[in-house]
């Protein structure tokens, strides 16, 4: 039922924020972080209802993303190093669960070069904010190989979740970052990344309650 409940709300308050325009003023930021916030509350259940290291630390990711989410609207950096941060706790939460492996390694190493192979025109161009990209990057990639890896060692639908989580992480960071980098304003960009990075969320904070 919880998650049932909480996937319908995060629906009907992203698709809320999804729909109005550039630039986001406060209604919009309550909408965005209201949709996360259903996410907060799944992976406070898995806490609640199971416990452990790795629920607490999905927890803590998620209210990292909530928090990224009004952040980024407000100071990119800011936001991009809480989101950086929400990763981090979900790398933690990973490693626990058995997502550190020899593979793990040629996941990353996958996973990373595809991400700088899509922008590596627009490297150039970032200016001072090479280092962090890279790094960002990095993290990002960590987290979804680490996932994945989940998936493969554990299996089953919690593992299948872990999995699919990270590879949406990815797939919406790299929307997101083509659309700032690009100056893109249709909306449609908005939904993708939105849609990707609700369900990455999801998706993880679901594997502490299946």
């Amino acid at each position: 039922m919880i998650l049932l409940v909480t996937f319908i709300f995060t629906v009907c308050f992203g698709t809320a924020y999804c729909r109005l325009a550039d630039p986001p003023g406060a209604k919009a930021l309550a909408l965005k972080a209201a949709a996360t916030s259903m996410l907060v509350i799944l992976a406070l259940y898995g806490v609640l209802s199971r416990g452990g290291r790795v629920n607490w630390l999905i927890f803590l990711g998620a209210l990292l993303c909530m928090t990224a989410d009004v952040l980024l609207e407000l100071y990119f950096i800011a936001g991009a190093t809480a989101f950086g941060l929400a990763h981090i706790c979900f790398i933690m939460a990973f490693a626990m669960d058995g997502g550190a492996e020899w593979i793990t390694i040629l996941i990353f190493i996958l996973i990373y070069v595809t991400i700088i192979g899509v922008f590596y025109r627009d490297i150039p161009g970032l200016s001072k904010l090479k280092i962090p990209a890279f790094l960002y990057m990095a993290v990002l990639s960590i987290m979804a190989s680490m996932g994945i890896t989940v998936g493969i060692v554990r299996g089953g639908i919690s593992g299948v979740l872990a999995a699919a989580g990270g590879i949406f992480f990815v797939c919406s960071d790299c929307i997101l970052g083509f659309r700032l980098i690009h100056k893109k304003k249709e909306k449609i960009y908005r939904y993708a990344v939105m849609t990707l990075y609700y369900g990455a969320v999801y998706l993880i904070a679901a594997c502490g309650v299946i």
